[in-house]
């Protein structure tokens, strides 16, 4: 100690003469330091603290010290707040005094410097000083026992180093502050003036400096350094304290966000200290002095505690520590110096976090800690494999009790950890439903393979609006994920909701699952049981429980039972495959055969629907079960689930082991007895039995089995006596059963699983059936108390009581011996076969065919009354009446015996062909081998179902023929009547050949529609009953209702595209080959109209054999289309192919012969029967109208429009059309000043591609544009140079780049294929391109049909009436203005189109019955409205044509057209006259016409629509211009044409039409102007003209109809005189005056003549069209008599002096308008006549 001091001694005197220059205050001159202080009542408590620590000789030694003194305040308030000053001041109240006062000498040393300041501060820069404080670890405790050595000094050393602790002054705010912050806050401010004493300066301050405290104090009160001091742990804190020398740089808080919050998370954890250590370590200097930033400058290289180097770079902007910058410097403290810095100063890779780290962190001690039990830790310490961790919480694992949970460091343990490990990085995006991942379990079971996990995803559709995406949930082995995936390196770890189990064996992974406990028990049941729990990599199809009642109660019954104990057993092994198959193989495998334990196969089928089914290797025929792919995963393998159970071949099932499960001894005596026990057996009936004869021995066999207690009332000995009654009775109980496998489409197992198909009213042959008519047996479907209950009995049997005639099913059970087919059905009662008395068998067929007869006869009765009747009524119509009135009766009566002939004609045929109908069908529907011949199966069909049998099948055809063969020969003859129709020009009005199989194949046709469907019905019932097959339908209506169950209209239809192949070529030969031959031998001088019985059956017999030699394949095809399942043929090709390669193409001649021997009888049948009936109708539908006393004249058909393209073909059509349009040519020179400027603009190609492009970027372009661009530029340049300009920028013409490529190929294909090309080529590969490339701002239609307009004139002559009736034109392009500018003026109630719409006067016109008057349909040229209501307008039209010879100028006029409509649509809206641009694009070249429309002056009206071609240069003159495309040059200037077009189109064209169609809404709205439609609508009509003889005085009447704005107004002028009456509004439109002839009335009957303002009746007066008016008549005909003068009078009668019902006045072609009843004048009807009209029917 006494050394200690020396050396300060020797030190003072070296400081004692260092000073400070500050700004002076005022100073006070003093002796010593001491003195001052005690001059100066303001430091009275700072002497006392400097006497308690003994500090006084030390000041007094001292020499040119400074003392920051703290005033009496400042002291108090320290002391108020610390309990060492406060002890330190009460003398009296510390008991134990401390002499040595270590801590506050400590204190009162920091505010001491060994130097004199000379003044204060005046920069903010704060200015470090040294003190006399040596900080240091005090070791000394307090005590009474003073320091052994005074006086006091200050001893070098302490835990800086040797170093003084430091002291910043700094000026703020207008005064010094000192122990301020590296930023010159915080600190005490000197408040008292300099005081000079003799050894040193005086400076008062206002609050007690405080000693920096240890680096963890200093680390944990730092505001910026919250997030370390939240990870410091205590053991590092400790490091902290009891260090020296140390230099920190710690980082800020926002330095930490660079980690991962899971790292943080996991540093914040307690498990995370050794990594906190080496943090530290990298951000402490391991030097051997403290540095604080003054050592920084200019650089240093500092070696942390981990043995980095920490580069330091002082640079003026800032000071950079390593990759980070310094943020605040010298933070003071006791025991080192502290410097935050702006980020971590950790090497990439330096902490190695690993998947343990991240568990511990996350709150998985408790599966680390088992993981360490059994040594497993390297699966969550390897950073380098790829892992996928499935890691359960301490929170998850706290709900399982010890017992939950294998022990501790068990084998079973670590099985089950093992399996929470997946291989592979499986992160949520890559896992799909289904999916089986490999965990790190190794399975004995699996043969050392690595177990499989489930697992299960479900997307919620619904959008989580947060998060933007769909909500996605997945389950790792029926576990839950908890929260979020976290990724650490190679391993991502999911946390699920509880521990994953690895599977078990099969049987104990099934035995949860109820629905399958059946097969679970009959495992048990047998010795397997603990062999199949072992068996290592098997797949279990586990049957569900309705299985066993699907398989057939009786089946299982025998199973069941302990004497089939070894067929149980063999099925239970046929359920296990050999090998593990997933899901994912079976459904989507290639496999299609899997060995099972039985040593058998099972073959798996995969549909198109997704669905799969498995077929054994036994059982009976189609024995299928559906396959549910369930992966429930076992510890040997998986388990999936099938519907039903599968029979392997080793278990053989026969109707002897059924009947014995069924308990049926009795049944089975008397089977035996009857001498057919080989039906028990499975086997053959002997050779030479009965049985055999009748081709039995294939046939599968299902039994009717009675109870043994239904035979307790019959005498068992007295049945087995009677060997007759005894094999009835076993032969009524016999069921023929053919084997069906049905296709994967009509799998429905449980039919298949029975061995009859129960359903409601199904009827089946038993072996009795060929033998009686009350063989059949049918089933009915009732309701019981258990649910649907089935009842059999004996078909048509009724009056025994019903007690032996039925019986209800019990159960059943299917063989699989007799192919798989047949088996026992168990029932309640003994049937006994049935007899009826003769009243019933009889009665029944006599009662329903006299029925049948009496409807026959009342039909033609009704038919011949109807035509008879009168069915006329007093109508109005021109004299001379309507010209083809009586040719429509005659064509209709025609129509009328047509259809019945045919019908009586099919009648005959049916009943004469259809057993050789039946006999064709049943050969070319039958499996192969089942027929021998034709003869065949007349034979067998008669020995199964007697005559009767030849006839099933027959009501569908009989119900059928009316309507086919009526449709037939009504089509026939009107096809005859469409072939001369079309050949007007004809010699001979004898059909050809030709024509007449022509009229015959179109005949067909119609006919289908009735065919088909009969046709379909006929053959399902031809085909049930054949062989072994029982009878399913018992009628037509049930066969209809099946098919319509089975597979909606289109199972009804099936076979429609076969039966028109069959019946169209058929019926060409049928009707040619009758006429001809009927021609050809009808004797010399004889009509082939007169019936001759010879020749109409040689004829129609012919005529039959014909068709048929024609269309016998068609008809195998569709005759096994219709019989064949749902899904056996996807179409017609489709069954051609499968009947060759199943039978060759002799298949295709199947039932020829009896087709070919049927033809003959059944056709001359028909005929016999259509040319008789015809007759027959002949004579009873004759009636004479020659005697008639009214004149019947033709009515003038209404002649057809043209239609554009045929007007645009035709330059006289044209011509008319563009005079009544006011359409005429113009020149270049004619277009008006207002327009030429924009049209000047759009023509005005020059200067528009870049120079550059050929030359200074030609190196460019060639390493980047297609082959052969550049030279395609450089031609073009060389055809158009104008087009090229160096003032257009080459880099910012990227569009215009592109558009010049597309052309360019454009321009390849029409050089390359022009002479082979058609108009769809150029369209598709130059028109289109063109306009592609060049359109952007606007929007262009292809193929858009656009209204015709009004024409302008409105005199209609004959000639003109069909030019100006055209209605629609179809152009190939239109440029559209886009729907955005559109839009600008259609919404908003204050828009153009909203206020036009609703004008009152507006919706006056659009209130009209004719829809195209509305405005809607005013707004858009299109002849279809768009989308939404809105305006459609049009700046180009462009055809495309390819004529054939050029210069024809069609697409000109066609384009002419167009033009006319857009033009007049602008102008209905008030547009101003604006330029439309067409283009005409022929043959390769392009030609382009502007037009408008021009006016009157003051007038709005357009007076004429001008067209003037486009003549490039004026000047010259010359004929229009044309670019051709396959010219470089002519392609670019088209391009950029309609590139002008385009722009034009969104800007000027844009601004005439917003700025006319606004001004037209205030001018209509305000009434200035009215609205006029502009679109065609009703039909134009011709003015009329006068007829000969006829007198018209004055002017004639005219009627003129006009619409006001709330009223319509109609005149009538007669001879100078006009009366003026105010109609309603509806339906009226505008219309030209019609002049009205004068005529006379006329009629039959009571016919009267009417004034035509009578309107209190239902008569409606039609105002006639020109030919309806002033019929042709010899000039002194009496009708041309003109009006008499009682014809003045407003109510004068007519000539015939009768008043008719009041009238309803309807324009000709215009809506009708119903008037009052104020009466028109006489003069107005008199060209009427009244006639009676057949009524109108139905």
């Amino acid at each position: 100690m006494r050394l200690a001091s020396f050396c300060v001694y020797a030190w003072l005197p070296l400081v004692w003469t260092s000073q400070t220059t500050w700004s002076s205050l005022p100073t006070i001159q003093s002796s010593t330091l001491v003195d001052v202080l005690g001059n100066d009542t303001d430091y009275t408590l700072l002497l006392h603290l400097l006497q308690r620590a003994k500090l006084i000789p030390t000041l007094n030694k001292l020499n040119g010290s400074t003392l920051f003194a703290p005033t009496n305040k400042a002291i108090e308030r320290r002391a108020s707040a610390n309990a060492l000053w406060q002890a330190a001041l009460d003398d009296e109240s510390d008991l134990y005094r401390d002499n040595r006062q270590e801590k506050l000498r400590q204190e009162l040393f920091y505010h001491l410097l060994n130097y004199s300041v000379i003044g204060l501060p005046t920069e903010p820069d704060p200015e470090v000083h040294k003190t006399l404080l040596f900080p240091r670890k005090l070791e000394d405790a307090p005590g009474h026992e003073p320091p052994p050595s005074p006086p006091w000094l200050p001893v070098p050393g302490g835990t800086l180093g040797g170093e003084p602790q430091r002291l910043r002054v700094a000026s703020r705010d207008g005064g010094a502050w000192v122990g301020v912050d590296a930023f010159g806050q915080g600190g005490a401010e000197i408040v008292k003036g300099k005081v000079e004493a003799g050894n040193g300066v005086l400076l008062g301050i206002g609050d007690v400096l405080h000693v920096p405290p240890d680096l963890s104090t200093v680390v944990s009160q730092h505001p910026s350094l919250s997030y370390f001091t939240k990870i410091l742990t205590p053991a590092i804190a400790s490091y902290l304290n009891s260090s020296s020398e140390l230099t920190l740089f710690l980082p800020v808080d926002s330095a930490w966000d660079a980690l991962h919050p899971i790292e943080r998370l996991y540093l914040e954890s307690e498990f995370a200290t050794d990594d906190l250590y080496r943090i530290l370590e990298m951000h402490a200097a391991a030097e051997k002095s403290v540095k604080w930033s003054n050592d920084f400058e200019p650089a240093i290289n500092l070696t942390t505690l981990d043995g980095r180097k920490l580069e330091i770079v002082v640079s003026p902007e800032k000071t950079m520590i390593s990759d980070a910058s310094l943020v605040e410097p010298d933070i003071y403290a006791s025991n080192g110096v502290l410097h935050t810095v702006s980020s971590l100063l950790v090497t990439p890779g330096a902490l190695r976090l690993t998947p343990e780290k991240y568990l511990l962190a996350l709150n998985c001690t408790s599966f680390v800690s088992l993981l360490h039990s059994v040594n497993l830790t390297a699966f969550i310490n390897d950073t380098d494999t790829e892992y996928t961790i499935l890691a359960p919480r301490d929170d998850v694992i706290g709900l399982f009790g010890d017992d939950d949970l294998p022990e501790r460091g068990s084998e079973e343990l670590k099985k089950l950890l093992e399996y929470h490990f997946i291989s592979g990085r499986w992160s949520p995006s890559k896992l799909r439903d289904g999916m089986l991942l490999e965990t790190a379990l190794i399975e004995p079971g699996l043969d050392g393979g690595r177990q499989v996990l489930a697992i299960e995803v479900s997307d919620d559709r619904k959008k989580d609006e947060k998060k933007g995406g769909a909500d996605r949930t997945v389950r790792f082995g029926g576990a839950g994920v908890i929260g979020d995936t976290i990724e650490v390196n190679n391993t991502l770890i999911y946390f699920v909701s509880r521990p994953l189990v690895p599977p078990v064996d099969p049987l104990q992974t099934a035995l949860p699952k109820l629905d399958l406990s059946a097969f679970l028990a009959a495992v048990f049941a047998t010795s397997l049981a603990d062999t199949l729990k072992t068996i290592p990599r098997t797949t279990f199809l586990i049957p569900h429980n309705a299985a066993f009642e699907r398989l057939g109660l009786l089946v299982s019954a025998h199973l069941l039972s302990s004497s089939a104990r070894s067929d149980l057993e063999h099925v239970i092994q046929h359920h296990v495959l050999d090998s593990v198959q997933y899901a994912a193989s079976v459904q989507n495998g290639s496999q299609r055969t899997f060995s099972t334990l039985e040593g058998s196969d099972i073959h798996l089928d995969r549909s198109k629907n997704g669905s799969l089914v498995v077929s054994a290797s036994g059982g009976w025929a189609g024995m299928l079960s559906e396959l549910y792919p369930q992966n429930a995963l076992t510890s040997t393998g998986v388990i999936h689930e099938i519907s039903d159970i599968m029979i392997p071949r080793s278990v053989n099932l026969t109707v002897g082991k059924l009947v014995k499960a069924a308990k049926g001894s009795t049944m089975t005596s008397m089977v035996v007895k009857a001498g057919m026990d080989w039906i028990l057996n499975g086997t053959s009936p002997p050779e030479g039995s009965p049985w055999a004869d009748l081709g039995l021995s294939g046939a599968g066999w299902t039994l009717l089995c009675p109870t043994d207690d239904s035979f307790k009332q019959y005498n068992l000995t007295a049945l087995y006596a009677d060997e007759n009654q005894l094999k009835a009775i076993v032969s009524q109980h016999l069921i023929p059963t053919s084997s069906s496998s049905p296709s994967l489409a009509v799998f429905d197992v449980l039919n298949n699983n029975r061995p009859l198909v129960l359903e409601d009213s199904a009827t089946y042959s038993t072996l009795l059936s060929p033998n009686t008519a009350y063989g059949d047996i049918v089933v009915r479907q009732m309701q019981g108390d258990s649910g649907n209950e089935y009842v059999l009995g004996i078909k048509g049997a009724r009056g025994t009581g019903g007690e032996a005639d039925w019986a209800r099913v019990l159960s059943w059970g299917r063989s699989t011996t007799g192919g798989g087919a047949g088996g026992v059905v168990q029932i309640d009662r003994l049937l006994i076969p049935y007899q009826p008395p003769w009243w019933i068998e009889y009665g029944a067929p006599v009662v329903v065919g006299v029925i049948g007869v009496g409807i026959i006869c009342l039909f033609f009765w009704g038919v011949n009354v109807y035509w008879r009747r009168d069915a006329t009524e007093a109508t109005y119509e021109p004299i001379g009446g309507f010209g083809h009135t009586e040719a429509a009766k005659t064509i209709a009566a025609d129509n009328i015996k047509s259809f019945v002939a045919g019908g009586v004609g099919g009648v005959c045929a049916v009943l004469v062909g259809h057993p050789f109908d039946l006999t064709k069908t049943r050969l070319q529907t039958a499996a192969s081998g089942t027929y021998t011949g034709a003869l065949d199966v007349v034979r067998k069909t008669l020995a199964r179902d007697g005559v009767g049998g030849l006839y099933r099948g027959i009501v569908p055809p009989l119900l059928g023929v009316t309507p086919i063969f009526a449709v037939s020969f009504w089509a026939y003859d009107a096809s005859k009547r469409l072939v001369l129709s079309v050949t007007p020009n004809r010699t001979d009005k004898n059909l050809s050949t030709a024509e007449l199989a022509t009229a015959g194949f179109l005949s067909a046709i119609p006919t289908t529609l009735v065919t088909a469907p009969v046709e379909r019905a006929k053959v399902v019932l031809q085909v049930q009953g054949q062989g072994k097959s029982g009878t399913q339908y018992k009628g037509v209506i049930d066969v209809m209702r099946g098919l319509y169950k089975e597979g909606g209209i289109r199972s009804i239809f099936r076979g429609s595209v076969a039966t028109v192949a069959r019946d169209g070529p058929g019926s060409a030969a049928y009707f040619a080959a009758y006429e001809v031959i009927k021609k050809t031998l009808t004797p010399a001088g004889a009509s082939p109209s007169q019936l001759n019985l010879g020749v109409v059956v040689t004829a129609g017999g012919m005529a039959g054999v014909a068709m048929w030699a024609v269309a016998i394949p068609p008809d195998v095809i569709k005759s096994r289309m219709q019989s064949a399942p749902t899904g056996t043929y996807s179409g017609f090709l489709d069954c051609i192919r499968k009947t060759i390669a199943a039978d060759g193409v002799a298949a295709l001649w199947k039932g020829f012969v009896p087709a070919m021997a049927r033809a003959f009888p059944a056709n001359a049948a028909t005929f016999l029967g259509v040319e008789y009936s015809r007759q027959l109708l002949d004579t009873l539908f004759y009636h004479s109208r020659m005697n008639e006393s009214i004149s019947v004249t033709r009515k003038p058909s209404k002649s057809k429009p043209y239609s554009a393209s045929e007007i645009a073909k035709n330059p006289r059509l044209f011509e008319k059309w563009s005079t009544a349009h006011g359409c005429r040519d113009a020149s270049w020179g004619d277009i008006p000043e207002d327009i030429l400027d924009s049209v000047s603009s759009v023509f005005n190609t020059n200067g528009t591609i870049p120079h550059a492009w050929r030359s200074e970027v030609y190196r460019c372009l060639k390493m980047t544009a297609p082959l052969g661009l550049l030279t395609f530029l450089r031609k073009a340049h060389q055809d158009r140079p104008e087009l090229f300009s160096n003032r257009v920028d080459a880099t910012a013409n990227r569009e215009l780049l592109v558009g010049i490529t597309m052309i360019f190929k454009a321009w390849q294909c029409l050089t390359t294929n022009k002479e082979s090309w058609s108009e769809a080529d150029y369209v598709a590969n130059v028109h289109n391109t063109c306009r592609n490339a060049a359109v952007n701002a606007s929007s262009y239609r292809a193929q858009t049909t656009l209204s015709l307009p009004q024409p302008l004139s409105l005199r209609v002559t004959a000639r003109t009436v069909r030019v100006v009736n055209s209605t629609t034109i179809v152009p190939d392009n239109l440029l559209f203005l886009p729907k955005r500018l559109c839009h600008k003026l259609c919404s908003g109630s204050r828009s153009p189109f909203s206020r036009l719409r609703w004008d009152d006067a507006v919706v006056a016109i659009s209130d009209t019955t004719s829809a195209e008057r509305a405005f809607v349909y005013q707004a858009t040229p299109c002849a279809q409205l768009p989308e939404t209501e809105r305006f459609e307008f049009v700046s180009s039209v462009s055809e495309d044509k390819k004529t054939v010879k050029e210069g024809k100028q069609e697409a000109y006029r066609q384009n002419r057209m167009a033009t006319a409509s857009v033009i007049r649509q602008l102008a209905a809206f008030g547009v101003e006259p604006v330029p439309i641009f067409g283009l005409v694009w022929e043959n390769g070249t392009v030609q382009a016409h502007v037009d408008w429309y021009a006016t009157q002056e003051g007038k709005p009206d357009v007076q004429a629509i001008l067209s003037a071609p486009y003549i490039k240069d004026e000047a010259a003159g010359g004929d229009a211009h044309k670019w051709r495309l396959a010219t470089p040059g002519d392609m670019l200037e088209v391009f950029v044409l309609i590139r002008n077009i385009d722009a034009w189109t969104v800007d000027g064209f844009y601004r005439r039409v917003a700025r006319g169609v606004t001004a037209m809404a205030d001018r209509v709205c305000s009434g200035a102007r009215a609205f006029v439609p502009w679109r065609r609508a009703g039909e134009l009509v011709p003015a009329p003209r006068r007829s000969a003889g006829a007198v018209v005085s004055g002017a004639g009447a005219h009627r003129t109809t006009v619409v006001r704005r709330d009223v319509v107004e109609e005149s009538v002028a007669t001879e100078g005189r006009t009366r003026t009456q105010r109609l309603s509004m509806e339906s009226v439109e505008v219309v030209e005056d019609i002049p009205v002839p004068v005529a006379k009335a006329s009629g039959k009957r009571n016919a009267r003549a009417t004034n035509a303002g009578l309107s209190r009746g239902k008569g409606k007066l039609a105002l006639a069209t020109v030919e309806e008016v002033a019929p042709k008549r010899p000039a002194g005909s009496k009708a041309a008599a003109g009006p008499s003068k009682k014809s003045d009078k407003p109510n004068a009668r007519g000539p015939l002096q009768e008043k008719a019902k009041a009238p309803q006045l309807e324009l000709s072609g215009r809506p009708r308008v119903q008037t009052r009843s104020r009466p028109y004048r006489q003069n107005a009807l008199d060209a009427m006549v009244l006639r009676r009209s057949p009524r109108k029917r139905g």
